[in-house]
């Protein structure tokens, strides 16, 4: 009986942690239910998605629930995390509908890979200059249970991605002893 009185004294402990958590947040306690089903409804699809796209020719499986297809293979170099890259991209969910796109832009994105989610850090350690390739992330190599933007929590996404060149940073301005900051000033 003790036993049970503790389970519920937790629980209920839980249940205000979450609603005063909530309400701090804007959140009522039903838009918390409606994101936590939208999240189940979106693994589920997710799953499903990936065990069907992972069966088609030329798509590559990795252990981590990633899906790669290569569209054309580039030959330049292999970027580390610590680099920067010049790339172009288009995000879409899985069911087609675009949440970004460079090309329509005409403007490639030039990024840090290691401030990149963690699907695109994997593949573009990996991937020489000139590839363009599909990938499809599962949540946990998104933007995972919390989602992003438009981007719902545990939502599968797939980007095309073509990595066009490698970013030489340049090097920084001398220093110049008559530029010192003024003490006191910023």
């Amino acid at each position: 009986m003790a036993g049970m009185a503790k389970v519920i004294l937790s629980s209920l402990a839980a249940l205000v942690f979450v609603f005063f958590g909530a309400r701090s947040c804007g959140l009522t306690p039903a838009q918390i239910e409606d994101r936590i089903l939208l999240a189940e409804l979106n693994a589920e699809e997710g799953i499903a998605y990936r065990h069907a796209q992972a069966a088609l020719p030329g798509v590559v499986a990795m252990r981590d629930g990633l899906l790669v297809e290569v569209l054309r293979e580039g030959h330049g170099a292999v970027r580390g995390a610590a680099d920067r890259v010049q790339v172009h991209y288009r995000g879409r969910r899985i069911d087609g509908r675009e949440f970004e796109n460079s090309w329509r832009r005409s403007e490639p994105a030039t990024l840090p890979v290691d401030r990149t989610i963690a699907g695109w850090q994997q593949v573009l350690t990996a991937m020489p200059v000139g590839t363009h390739l599909r990938m499809i992330l599962p949540p946990e190599l998104a933007y995972g249970r919390a989602g992003g933007g438009v981007i719902g929590p545990e939502e599968t996404v797939v980007f095309e991605l073509e990595l066009l060149a490698i970013v030489i940073p340049e090097a920084p301005p001398e220093w110049d002893p008559a530029q010192q900051p003024v003490p006191g000033l910023r």
